[in-house]
Parts: C-alpha cells; sequence; structure tokens
C-alpha cells in the first residue's frame, strides 16, 4: 500500500451507491471523479475533444506520461497493476487502471496508463476487476 496504494471493486470504492460523483471511499471534500471530469482533465493536459470522446482505444498524445509519476500534471499515479474479475493480477509496474464513477451499462468507465504508452486508454470495464482510485476535490 505504501508504494502502490490499494485496489478496489467498484461498489467498494463507491461505498455501494451508483450516484456518479460519488464521495465513496474518498476523504471528505472529495470524490471519485466521473468520466466527464476525467475527460475536462486529459482536455487541459492537451487531448481534443474528439480524442477524449473515444473508447475502447488509446486516445491523446502524452497525456498518460503528464499523469505518470513524474509526469507534469502534479498526478504522480503510480502504475499498480489491477486484479482481473477472474482473480488474476497483472501489470504490477506496467499499468495503472483508475476507476471512475460513471457506469457504462453494466460496466465502468476506467482509464489505463502504460509504462509502454504516452497516451490514455479508455474504456468500460466489470465492475468486478479490482483497481485504482484517484480523488478529486469537490
Amino acid at each position: 500500500c505504501t508504494t502502490y496504494g490499494a485496489l478496489y471493486q467498484w461498489d467498494e470504492a463507491m461505498q455501494y451507491t451508483n450516484t456518479e460523483g460519488a464521495q465513496g471511499i474518498c476523504p471528505t471534500g472529495s470524490h471519485i471523479p466521473s468520466d466527464n471530469e476525467i475527460k475536462i482533465l486529459e482536455i487541459q493536459l492537451g487531448m481534443t475533444q474528439a480524442q477524449a470522446n473515444l473508447s475502447s482505444t488509446w486516445r491523446g498524445t502524452d497525456q498518460g506520461t503528464k499523469l505518470k509519476l513524474n509526469g507534469t500534471s502534479g498526478l504522480n499515479v503510480p502504475l499498480s497493476g489491477s486484479r482481473y474479475d477472474n482473480g488474476t493480477f497483472v501489470d504490477l509496474s506496467s499499468g495503472a487502471y483508475l476507476w471512475s464513477s460513471s457506469e457504462s451499462s453494466s460496466s465502468v468507465w476506467i482509464r489505463l496508463l502504460s509504462a509502454s504508452q504516452s497516451n490514455v486508454y479508455r474504456s468500460a470495464y466489470s465492475k468486478m476487476n479490482v483497481f485504482s482510485v484517484r480523488c478529486l476535490g469537490d
């Protein structure tokens, strides 16, 4: 936990609500960002709106590099890996999977940062996966 933080299933991270922008496990005065709030950040980091709206693909140019450790965004997202819904742990030190608070049908919008990619992957994943959370101030 000290190096990589913790991993959570979506329901646990959201504290069993499906309200977009919920506080969830975040400290008072912050919340789990919505898919749209993450898009706003990506656009502020130089992604176009058209790129931000794409899904199931790597989007943008260098926004992933800016979000990772030692990047220029200040977020310093560690590459903490994940656990898929089948129980397999993957991508420790090579990928960071981040929950949003926004559902897409029975799935949830996530972001993936990779050590081998400078851009950002956006897709909808099963709530049963175990991913990281980054909180956003209210």
